[in-house]
């Protein structure tokens, strides 16, 4: 997955990386969307936030989720 291979090969600590990792299953697990372009969105916005200095799980997949919900026709998260 494209998604988890940004995450994966951005310059983080592992631990912060296995957060990462789990936020974006947390997230693409809660889209009605699978699609590749929407996948990765999420995986840039989990990039995104913890470049930031977010770590939590739930803030990072909500930080997503929220910046999905701006981009028209990528994602219907209801």
């Amino acid at each position: 997955m494209l998604g988890l291979r940004l995450i994966n090969a951005a310059s983080f600590y592992a631990d912060t990386t296995r957060a990462m990792g789990l936020a974006y299953e947390e997230a693409c697990a809660s889209l009605d969307s699978t699609d590749a372009a929407t996948r990765e969105a999420v995986a840039k916005r989990i990039i995104e936030a913890a470049r930031r200095g977010e770590r939590d799980i739930a803030r990072l997949a909500g930080y997503a989720i929220d910046g999905l919900k701006r981009l028209p026709g990528i994602a219907d998260t209801g």
